[in-house]
């Protein structure tokens, strides 16, 4: 179980518009009474599942499916990394197909989302891979609402490796061990976090979006992965969330409790971090697609 300590963090959090996810780890997976227990208060409300069976995906699901219910389809979510075919062999509303954003994944998301599939858009590096995320979302939307299917169950989670990119990033600072490349560090993922908070929300103000929305669709939620224990309460939106093992959140607890949003109108802050590794030589183009290899998605020129 977790601590009453992280069990409040959780909650604090949730009240600024965070959800908070479990993240399993492939070596030790959860069973379906550990995820019951897990999520019964409604202290987490999904998971980013390591499974890879349709039986074990069915069993997360089903131990969600209570909570997914009770939200009106908008928490007790399960993301994982399957096909079409294993989507099908599961047969619940409350799993998401995780894609990757390079052009096939893209395409295999917008045809879910068509299909009426719910999805996850996963390892977005970059600004362009959230426009492009975007892009998608309602792309596949317009062909669901084309195709007569309601769009008020369709959920899409854009995720950002939160932890990866600072780790990337923080590593090629440690190489120029200068002082100003040192005060840098910590500093990429929040900066990312910012500008793609602030795409959404340019995206969401679209004549495009507003058809959709008027039309029954939710916005997306970005879902931050992998976090160190500091970023939970440095990473803080409308419609966020962050996807954690129970080891990171207890850790989180020394970080103190969340103050208030850190990402709204923030963008100006988060190009400002960029432009300062940028002088310092960080390429974010080239930390993108480092990340992206390492997740076995598509090169980019």
């Amino acid at each position: 179980m977790i601590s009453p300590p992280a069990a409040a963090l959780l909650r604090q959090l949730a009240a600024e518009g965070v959800a908070g996810w479990l993240a399993e780890n492939a070596a030790s997976p959860f069973s379906r009474a550990r995820l019951r227990r897990l999520t019964a208060k409604g202290i987490f409300s999904g998971l980013l599942s390591a499974a890879g069976t349709a039986d074990s995906v069915r069993d997360a699901c089903d131990a969600l499916l209570r909570m997914y219910e009770a939200g009106d389809g908008d928490d007790g979510l399960v993301s994982a990394a399957v096909d079409r075919d294993t989507c099908r062999a599961v047969g619940r509303p409350n799993l998401l197909l995780r894609t990757t954003p390079d052009g096939p994944g893209l395409r295999a998301a917008t045809s879910a989302l068509a299909a009426g599939l719910g999805v996850d858009i996963a390892h977005v590096c970059s600004l362009d891979d959230c426009v492009e995320a975007m892009d998608a979302y309602f792309t596949g939307l317009e062909r669901a609402l084309a195709a007569g299917i309601s769009l008020e169950r369709i959920t899409a989670v854009i995720s950002v490796p939160v932890g990866q990119l600072d780790a990337e990033v923080d590593a090629r600072l440690d190489r120029l061990a200068s002082k100003k490349a040192l005060d840098h560090r910590g500093t990429a993922a929040l900066a990312v976090a910012r500008l793609v908070f602030r795409i959404r929300e340019q995206k969401l103000g679209e004549e495009w979006w507003r058809v959709l929305r008027a039309a029954g669709a939710r916005p997306p939620r970005l879902l931050w992965t992998e976090p160190r224990p500091h970023q939970l309460t440095a990473l803080v939106g409308w419609r966020t969330g962050q996807a954690v093992s129970v080891e990171v959140l207890e850790e989180a607890t020394a970080h103190g409790a969340p103050n208030g949003d850190t990402l709204l109108k923030r963008d100006a802050a988060g190009r400002a971090a960029l432009a300062g590794l940028d002088e310092l030589g960080i390429d974010m183009a080239e930390v993108s697609h480092a990340l992206e290899a390492a997740h076995g998605g598509a090169a980019r020129s």
